[in-house]
């Protein structure tokens, strides 16, 4: 059976579709909104903009909470076609399915943080009686729309590329020791060298989040989070799996993990987009925006997370993986 008419194939397909008519509406608006909009005008047309600069908003708002449950959905799917596709054992195997998959996965996660930018700037906007960001915000938009597009063509273009009669790797082949693919070397960076790293980066972060500066530390947190995933898959995995051949970034997410994957990845995400949008937004709408502390918290809390899994290995085993 194609997985194109397994019942959440389907949903994903529908909620894009959904998606799709929502934010081309959004962005024809917007298109309008950053040629035509005037605050200064007292126009028929400038009074309609205004009351649709509300409606945007809110199909775009609306778009960042539908794309949050649907990337959520997503990985929840990738788990459930492991169960029809020969060799997958979790979703990384029905990732590697198709050379869509990988592509597909960064293009989600990166849109949830521009859309996630995008609020921020309209937060800011609204506070404001001149709204002065308005133009800017939805000018944003129309760059943010493009990469959505980008997205649903690789969907597309990856569950009609997946053949559920075709051999696929499992997790534990992609993130063997001599696998050559891309996301197997994560895997091969000494964790000699890549543990440090990741709490060298860590203290650099906090740092320069209490001094302020914001470029340096939206630099930093976009580099911890890379870091974080690679050390994730490579070393601090491995406690949580209490094995130490077991490299998934997917597993976690399941029951025999008690679902631990979903606070782990949520803590990164949050503190990352925090400290990476303050950057952002200081650099396109020139205003600080204090959100230090929370990216200060939720990266601690990650750090933190993560570390008692090997510490805890350690005290209960007297040994180290």
């Amino acid at each position: 059976m194609s997985v194109l008419l397994t019942p959440e194939v389907i949903i994903l397909f529908i909620e894009d579709i959904l998606l799709f008519g929502f934010n081309t509406i959004a962005f024809v608006i917007a298109y309008r909104i950053y040629k035509n909009f005037n605050l200064n005008s007292t126009s028929n047309e400038q009074y309609t903009l205004e009351k649709q600069t509300y409606l945007a908003s809110y199909i775009i708002k609306f778009s960042l909470y539908l794309k949050i449950i649907s990337f959520l959905f997503f990985v929840f799917t990738l788990d459930k076609l492991s169960n029809v596709i020969p060799g997958a054992m979790c979703g990384v195997g029905v990732t590697t399915a198709s050379d869509y998959g990988i592509y597909l996965l960064i293009f989600k996660m990166l849109n949830i943080y521009l859309y996630g930018f995008w609020l921020l700037i309209n937060n800011s906007d609204m506070k404001r009686e001149d709204f002065p960001f308005t133009k800017i915000k939805f000018k944003y938009f129309l760059f943010i729309y493009f990469f959505f597009v980008i997205e649903l063509i690789l969907q597309s273009l990856y569950f009609f590329d997946i053949n559920p009669q075709e051999l696929v790797s499992c997790c534990g082949t992609v993130f063997n020791e001599v696998s050559t693919s891309a996301v197997g070397r994560l895997t091969q960076i000494p964790n000699i060298i890549s543990v440090p790293l990741f709490y060298s980066l860590f203290l650099l972060l906090i740092f320069t989040a209490l001094k302020k500066t914001v470029l340096l530390n939206g630099v930093l947190n976009f580099v911890f989070a890379i870091i974080s995933i690679t050390t994730l898959i490579s070393f601090f995995g491995t406690y949580i799996y209490e094995l130490p051949t077991h490299h998934c970034p997917f597993c976690i997410l399941q029951s025999d993990y008690f679902y631990v994957g979903y606070l782990l990845y949520t803590l990164l995400f949050v503190g990352t987009f925090f400290g990476i949008g303050i950057a952002f937004l200081k650099y396109l709408i020139k205003i600080p925006l204090d959100y230090h502390k929370i990216s200060i918290g939720f990266n601690t809390a990650y750090v933190v997370s993560v570390s008692f899994f090997p510490i805890n290995y350690y005290l209960n085993n007297g040994v180290w993986l």
